[in-house]
């Protein structure tokens, strides 16, 4: 660890104070040393670090010790598999690619009333935060 400065400008070393103070008993209620070996009220070891891990470890099978890939399953290639494509992914593909999405329905509240088409469009404010542009058709009582 680096060497850290404090608020008076005082250097602190944190590796040469850990290791010059292993053997001295940690604060709280666990009753371990600063290595992390149980110890007894006079201060003896009675199980080294090490010994207490690798026991957690044997009784506990479903605890993670191995490495788990955060990007899911991976395609494993065998030798037996035969030749792999080396196509290249340029845009030309990438647009051939492209799934095409249905056409989205318009809701029946969006559709203008019988044979009018609207004169321009509102912005409606929602609770959620969201705008919402609202047609605005010519109204004849208006007129």
């Amino acid at each position: 660890m680096p060497t850290r400065r404090t608020n008076r400008g005082q250097s602190i070393d944190m590796d040469s104070l850990l290791s010059a103070n292993k053997s001295i008993p940690a604060v709280g209620n666990m009753k371990v040393n600063a290595n992390g070996d149980v110890i007894d009220g006079k201060g003896n070891i009675v199980k080294r670090n090490e010994e207490r891990v690798r026991e957690y470890y044997r009784d506990n099978p479903k605890s993670s010790t191995a490495g788990v890939s955060l990007k899911g399953e991976q395609q494993q290639l065998r030798p037996d598999d035969g030749p792999v494509s080396q196509v290249p992914k340029t845009a030309r593909t990438a647009q051939a690619n492209k799934p095409v999405a249905d056409p989205v329905q318009e809701p029946e509240e969006f559709d203008a009333p019988a044979g009018q088409e609207p004169i321009g469009y509102k912005e409606v404010h929602l609770p959620s935060g969201d705008i919402e542009m609202v047609p605005i058709y010519r109204d004849d009582s208006d007129a």
